[in-house]
């Protein structure tokens, strides 16, 4: 651990680092008071530009919530956010990297509840926990909320479409388009691996969210299919960032999920 950020009565906030990939990441953990052991979550923040990004951004909410309420959490910076290293992503891979390389960590922390842990994710994160639940089985469930499409194709057009999205600085997370190596991008893409997928998971989407909720609605309906365990829950005129009752019943409902699977 880095030192002390914050503290309030329920929890403690901390800068910690770890090695991935041989590359520095940073993140924040925030420590339940008290002496555990805590079940652990992984909270994979979504895409911010690099300039912009800082410690915190995008997990602060679901990390003060689920501390408050006995979880343990670790949110990973990534590779060239905030302090961690500058390092290629390329077709965004690098992030999932970091998340998966930070498992065995948390797992061995001392006040960690043995076993899987969970993950959440949002946005740009949540593509990352399923493309994480795909590999590892030390996933006990995951949270995806209003996550990146889970075809990689679409994800390409909807940043490089949106120039509040799209960094022109760091093309080389993308050094081939769909129409240049449309067999990459289909091997690249979670959504044909879903037969894979071993842990229960959760996805949350409001319906006027500019991330289409289709990037939900999609890979739930194909777990289904497979038999796998999903649930989907849809937030009438809710935005990318849910807000008010909306939000506290989103949150309710997680603390519901992993409670479920992770105590």
């Amino acid at each position: 651990m880095l030192g002390l950020l914050s503290e309030t009565p329920e929890f403690t906030r901390e800068l910690f680092e770890y090695q991935s990939d041989g590359l520095r990441i940073t993140g924040q953990l925030t420590r339940p008071r008290g002496a555990g052991p805590w079940p652990v979550i992984i909270l994979n923040h979504g895409y911010f530009p690099l300039a912009v990004y800082r410690t915190g951004y995008d997990t602060q909410h679901a990390s003060d919530y689920l501390a408050a309420r006995g979880y343990l959490t670790l949110a990973p910076d990534f590779r060239g956010h905030a302090g961690s290293d500058l390092a290629p992503n390329i077709f965004k891979a690098g992030h999932a990297i970091d998340t998966l390389n930070l498992i065995p960590l948390a797992q061995a922390l001392p006040e960690a509840k043995p076993g899987p842990v969970g993950m959440w994710g949002h946005s740009n994160g949540g593509e990352i926990t399923l493309r994480s639940m795909l590999v590892s089985d030390q996933i006990a469930a995951g949270l995806i909320y209003a996550p990146a499409s889970s075809f990689l194709a679409d994800t390409y057009y909807a940043y490089s479409s949106d120039q509040v999205l799209w960094d022109p600085s760091n093309p080389a997370d993308y050094p081939l388009t769909p129409e240049q190596a449309p067999d990459l991008y289909t091997r690249l893409s979670p959504y044909y691996y879903l037969d894979l997928l071993q842990a229960p998971v959760q996805f949350h989407h409001g319906t006027a969210d500019p991330v289409p909720p289709e990037w939900s609605t999609v890979p739930h309906e194909r777990l289904i299919e497979l038999g796998k365990a999903s649930e989907l829950f849809l937030y009438p005129g809710g935005g990318h960032a849910l807000q008010g009752t909306d939000k506290a019943l989103y949150l309710e409902r997680t603390v519901a999920f992993f409670d479920t699977y992770l105590k």
